[in-house]
């Protein structure tokens, strides 16, 4: 009977320790899981330790720490494209405040997926919220760069060569060129 007892309770310990090692585990990987992702829940933008309305345009800078994780690589594009476009902090567009476009997305033509819902005037891409705009703009710069792939037989390295090769089909003045330029240099990024 001892023995059996000894069993039971070895078996009793092995199995809360296990437990215990498993309820340990999962909140660290959820930590890290929601630390490298976008979490959407109603009106309000999770992404590390950021809080951001999707009703309001956030500052550039939380532009850029979201588009690290939503657009990736092209973040610090759209970042300045963002500026460019629909203007600093606090000074946004008309398109970026009606249409919650802050890139100067056009309503695509068929064959480009999009998180736009209407089309505006000018055939600008209306959006419901900032961050709709953000994963269109992500949608885009996908399609260009197997364009740049398909034409140059390589990746694209830099913004500049992006900004470049998108030069009269995204925006055809040269000052949108100079202006992205000098925001990519002169712009702080976190």
């Amino acid at each position: 009977m001892r023995k059996l007892l000894t069993a039971g309770v070895l078996t009793l310990v092995i199995a809360a320790t296990a437990a215990n090692l498993n309820t340990n585990r999962t909140p660290l990987k959820q930590a890290e899981e929601e630390r490298d992702s976008v979490v959407i829940v109603g009106d309000t933008l999770r992404v590390d330790s950021i809080t951001l309305s999707l009703q309001k345009i956030p500052k550039a800078q939380d532009l850029y720490s979201v588009a690290k994780i939503t657009v990736g690589k092209w973040a610090k594009l759209f970042t300045v494209i963002k500026i460019e476009e629909s203007g600093a902090d606090g000074k946004n567009s008309f398109y970026a405040l009606k249409y919650n476009n802050l890139t100067g997305m056009r309503w695509p033509g068929k064959g480009r997926q999009t998180t736009a819902v209407a089309k505006g005037h000018n055939s600008y891409a209306i959006f419901n919220h900032w961050h709709d705009c953000m994963l269109d703009f992500k949608f885009y710069i996908d399609i260009m760069e197997k364009k740049y792939v398909t034409k140059y037989g390589k990746q694209p390295e830099t913004e500049l060569e992006m900004i470049n090769f998108m030069l009269g089909s995204y925006n055809p003045y040269g000052v949108w060129k100079r202006d992205l330029v000098w925001l990519l240099n002169h712009f702080h990024y976190k």
